[in-house]
């Protein structure tokens, strides 16, 4: 009987071991693939900004039809909008409604940029500083989830609107 016994306490110590080791491997493989998420996610939203400027920024600049054409393909190529949708499987709902700010944020340059396109003027300084702001608050979220130690983002609460 008490062979039986030790048997039993033998076999189930490895297979709360096993569960153990197994929850370990899934919260390992689940940090790491919100960590691969969250970096598309926010060079999608770098490769947005970058991209809009990009179409402003050049010599034949478009105008008009043509212009708002070019900013919504400059955003909606940089992937921004598919990888909001990874988030949406992989992220807390914290994260995804401060990702969800910051598209918004991105949103209101382009149509800011639709409107008046200028990436030297107070209006973009003052959207730059408003999808910065989204973007630190965001990625400040992602270092906590994924239990990054240190400092806080140096950049979050440091954007200003511009001292003319």
């Amino acid at each position: 009987m008490s062979t039986l016994a030790g048997a039993v306490v033998g076999v189930s110590s490895a297979l709360i071991a096993e569960r153990i080791r197994w929850r370990r491997d899934q919260q390992r493989d689940g940090s790491q693939t919100r960590r691969v998420v969250y970096s598309e996610f926010l060079m999608a939203l770098s490769r947005g900004h970058s991209d809009m400027r990009t179409v402003v920024l050049q010599v034949d600049r478009s105008t008009g039809d043509r212009l708002y054409g070019d900013l919504h393909q400059a955003l909606d190529g940089s992937g921004v909008w598919r990888f909001r949708q990874s988030l949406s499987l992989t992220a807390s709902a914290e994260i995804i409604q401060l990702a969800v700010k910051a598209c918004d944020a991105l949103t209101r340059m382009r149509d800011g940029l639709i409107e008046d396109p200028d990436v030297r003027g107070d209006a973009y300084f003052r959207i730059r500083a408003d999808l910065w702001r989204e973007n630190a608050r965001l990625r400040e979220a992602m270092r906590k989830d994924l239990g990054m130690d240190g400092p806080p983002d140096p950049e979050v609460g440091q954007y200003r609107y511009p001292t003319t």
